[in-house]
């Protein structure tokens, strides 16, 4: 396995909860350009605790982070509800798990789309 595709592997946090990523009801999309002296591990070392925490509240099912082949890094969530979505990342800028990103994330690059899903298929074989 490639360094990147462990990196991929190891950045998916499932969140300790009832919900499942098929229960999601918004996939929510960040891309970002990366500070130009910070490394892939420094990134995830600075995300990490930030999903950790929002994984605390339920409503957020599944991340994954990736480093594309340009340096853009992405990170698709799947949350069960867009209110309390909003409101935790909104409470997110004052945590102080979140101090650490901008020093790795050039934030003035960040955008962020929130979709409601149409549709999950879950291909679990059954």
């Amino acid at each position: 396995m490639t360094p990147t595709k462990l990196l991929c592997a190891a950045a998916l946090v499932l969140a300790p909860s009832f919900a499942t990523a098929q229960d999601a009801t918004v996939m929510e999309i960040v891309t970002f350009q990366a500070q130009e002296s910070a490394d892939a591990a420094s990134v995830t070392a600075a995300l990490d605790p930030i999903a950790a925490k929002m994984g605390q509240y339920d409503t957020l099912v599944a991340r994954s982070v990736a480093e594309g082949p340009d340096g853009t890094w992405t990170m698709v969530n799947y949350w069960t509800d867009r209110d309390a979505m909003n409101r935790i990342n909104e409470e997110a800028l004052t945590w102080p798990e979140f101090g650490a990103l901008p020093g790795v994330a050039n934030l003035e690059t960040l955008q962020m789309q929130q979709l409601d899903i149409a549709s999950s298929v879950g291909l679990d074989g059954e």
